[in-house]
């Protein structure tokens, strides 16, 4: 079995691959398995990472541990492509921990295209074993991220070490991850998680001018301690705002807020590109990008109709919740893709309009009524502006309840460690769940709020919307 301390080429995966077939072929035939996420054909899936446009396809990358499925092998990039949101190819591994500079794995990236080329970066991981001083913070391992540019991305380059460790400030220990470049009036930023060596999160700006050669700009942080560290952040240009996205490690919970492992959170900055300066613009606590259980190291970008998408992935590193598909040899799925917007100083995420095309005809319910027999694949949008109250069994057990200013997701019995998640709303006006059979996202107030959970609770016999006051439900199954 591979482990992460043997680096892993092309050819070892295929000759392993080879002797998977019936375990692929029954994994695949899982009533469990999705069906308009991506989710990994064996063994475990984590970040989405270089996500781009080429022509009239959506080209997804994502972390990848084909040999176990509670993630103890190497990480390697696998790679989906996309014409719709709703059928999905796998073309398999693209990118293998098969160098120097990444030989205890191929960590997260992006892409970013340039005249007609695919610029990757991602972090080579490697961890010296055989040192005496290894330890996991501060010594004995290293980041390297890494370059690659193709035209054709099945075929992603060769690699080239843009940053190394001899490039990181004297006060950042050996956690530097996750690149995501933006271009501004000609200069690319690229944005990269770190944590101090006295652990303390941020995340570190390097500039360049050719995408080739980079230097050390200056960092982004809070005045108070935040976790210990910043993973997977991406800073982008949205309806006149820049957006922060980072995914702090190690934050307390506090009230509602905060009760995952690690956290994914948004921030606006404020900007002085002469000096190449950023600044976080608001004080309190960070607002979520998902108060669900399942949610984390999200990744956006722009496609060709200028719509600035987001996919997560559906899980959390350290969980101590379940799966039950482990057993079966596989397990975690990505978020469908949501469009972002800047609404009211939130940032909102509605699912890309393609998931529209599976649903069947509409069914309207008004509170008291029932949707029969719903299943477990389905598109609800409820309206209920004038409502004090409402609640949805959206599974057996499972159940979506405004009250009393907080809406929670409540997984009973049914949460395989999963319990109760909310998100304060002033008001309610407008609540969808979008259900594939082993997973729910769920948005309020068009995308204001989202909660995403992994659900393994059979469907209920009927689907009935209760509410203090008028409230309504359009309800569609959905097909492919």
């Amino acid at each position: 079995m591979f482990n992460q301390k043997k680096r892993v080429t092309r050819s070892d995966y295929e000759r392993w691959r080879a002797g998977q077939d019936e375990a692929a072929d029954r994994i695949a035939a899982d009533p469990d398995r999705l069906l308009f996420h991506v989710e990994p054909e064996l063994g475990w899936l984590n970040d989405p990472n270089g996500l781009v446009q080429v022509g009239d396809t959506y080209h997804i990358y994502h972390q990848y541990d084909p040999f176990d499925a509670r993630h103890a092998g190497p990480v390697l990039w696998n790679h989906v492509t996309t014409k719709d949101f709703v059928t999905y190819e796998n073309l398999g591994p693209a990118l293998f921990p098969d160098s120097d500079l990444d030989s205890s794995g191929a960590y997260s990236g992006s892409a970013f295209m340039r005249d007609g080329k695919i610029h990757y970066f991602y972090t080579g991981n490697v961890k010296h074993f055989d040192r005496d001083d290894y330890d996991y913070v501060l010594t004995g391992r290293e980041q390297n991220q890494i370059h690659m540019v193709t035209d054709n991305p099945d075929e992603l380059g060769e690699k080239q070490l843009a940053i190394g460790p001899l490039d990181y400030p004297s006060d950042i220990g050996t956690h530097v991850r996750d690149p995501k470049v933006l271009e501004h009036d000609g200069v690319y930023y690229m944005v990269l998680g770190a944590r101090t060596k006295d652990d303390r999160g941020c995340v570190l700006v390097f500039t360049s001018c050719d995408l080739e050669s980079w230097a050390y700009a200056t960092r982004i942080e809070l005045d108070e301690k935040f976790g210990f560290m910043w993973e997977c952040p991406d800073l982008f240009e949205l309806d006149g705002e820049l957006v922060l996205v980072c995914c702090p490690q190690g934050v307390p919970a506090e009230g509602w807020r905060y009760h995952n492992p690690h956290q994914c959170v948004w921030f606006r900055i404020e900007a002085d590109w002469d000096v190449r300066s950023f600044k976080i613009a608001d004080h309190g606590m960070p607002p979520m990008v998902d108060a669900g259980f399942d949610f984390y190291a999200p990744q956006s970008f722009e496609d060709a109709a200028g719509r600035r998408l987001m996919i997560g992935w559906v899980g959390c590193p350290d969980a101590t919740v379940e799966n039950p598909t482990v057993e079966r040899g596989w397990q975690c799925a990505l978020t469908v893709p949501r469009q972002l917007s800047m609404r009211n100083g939130k940032l909102c995420q509605w699912p890309a309009r393609e998931l529209e095309k599976l649903r069947g005809a509409c069914v309207r319910v008004h509170a008291g009524e029932a949707a029969a027999e719903p299943g477990r694949l389905f598109d609800a949008v409820v309206s209920c502006s004038e409502a004090k109250t409402v609640e949805l069994e959206i599974r057996e057990g499972v159940t979506v309840r405004y009250a009393d200013g907080m809406l929670t997701l409540d997984m009973g019995d049914e949460g395989y460690g999963r319990d109760v998640r909310s998100v304060e709303l002033d008001e309610l006006r407008d609540l969808r769940v979008l259900s594939d059979t082993t997973l729910v996202e769920v948005f309020a107030n068009g995308g204001e709020a989202a909660l995403t959970s992994r659900t393994y609770s059979p469907a209920v016999s009927t689907l009935e919307l209760h509410a203090e006051g008028s409230a309504e439900m359009e309800f569609y199954r959905l097909a492919q």
